[in-house]
């Protein structure tokens, strides 16, 4: 099993100091994504309470606004069973060169409804087989999908539920964060069936633990980095190196 094999207290290489850092050379990515007319969509999966919306506003805090945008829907809204399952999303499909972080994705309402048992197996292998499609088809046409997966331990979630009922913010939890929560170990096995039935060539899944919330920002961030550049063939610290040395400006 996938997540079996991921610790849930994997320390990163930058320290918190260093964030700076980290977000300078986002920007850098961003700018050369635009360049080469790549676009990327970072997608943020995971158990509730692994502090998504901290690490996104983290991750976005020195973008150009003009090239990202982000999307987040109900797990649990009703479907318009008018379209195709996959409509919303690709109503938001990003520009070449833009970012897209898409956090609540289709893997988690897939997770969700299996949970509730809303669909069949067969209706389940099926909307499966149209996302690796439409991941597939993506990657070929220069909108590249990076797919990520906050782990967090039962000890960890129960503690982060608790808090959250002490300090009165249980409405900042939904239907599907409270699902999460009373059926851990099912979506355990569904997060894993998913995983290893999804992740592919073109978009592999990277489990990062959750246990740490500061660790996790940064570790999200050093996988993003590394992955961007491999892709674009761009050494982001080199080249803010040479910034910092006045040897260019940022627009």
């Amino acid at each position: 099993m996938i997540l079996e094999r991921h610790p849930t207290n994997q320390i990163p290489h930058t320290s918190l100091d260093g964030i700076e850092s980290l977000q300078e050379r986002f920007f850098l990515l961003q700018r050369e994504s635009a360049n080469q007319k790549i676009a990327h969509i970072f997608i943020l999966e995971g158990y509730a309470s692994t502090g998504k919306g901290s690490i996104l506003q983290s991750l976005t805090i020195r973008l150009d606004p003009r090239k990202f945008k982000v999307y987040s829907p109900y797990v649990d809204q009703s479907e318009d069973r008018g379209y195709p399952f996959l409509w919303n999303f690709w109503k938001v499909l990003p520009r070449y060169g833009e970012f897209l972080f898409y956090l609540n994705t289709y893997y988690s309402r897939l997770a969700y409804l299996r949970s509730q048992k809303k669909i069949s197996i067969s209706e389940y292998d099926h909307r499966l087989l149209s996302i690796l499609n439409t991941e597939r088809i993506l990657s070929k046409d220069r909108i590249i999908v990076h797919k990520f997966f906050l782990h967090l331990s039962k000890k960890e979630q129960k503690k982060r539920f608790e808090d959250a009922k002490k300090k009165k913010k249980v409405w900042e939890l939904s239907s599907y964060d409270k699902d999460q929560g009373e059926h851990y170990k099912r979506y355990f096995e569904i997060f894993d069936s998913i995983l290893s039935s999804s992740r592919t060539i073109d978009s592999p899944w990277l489990v990062i633990s959750s246990d740490q919330k500061e660790n996790t920002k940064l570790l999200v961030f050093e996988a993003i980095l590394e992955r961007l550049e491999r892709t674009l063939n761009f050494d982001s610290k080199a080249n803010l190196q040479l910034i910092n040395h006045g040897m260019e400006l940022i627009p």
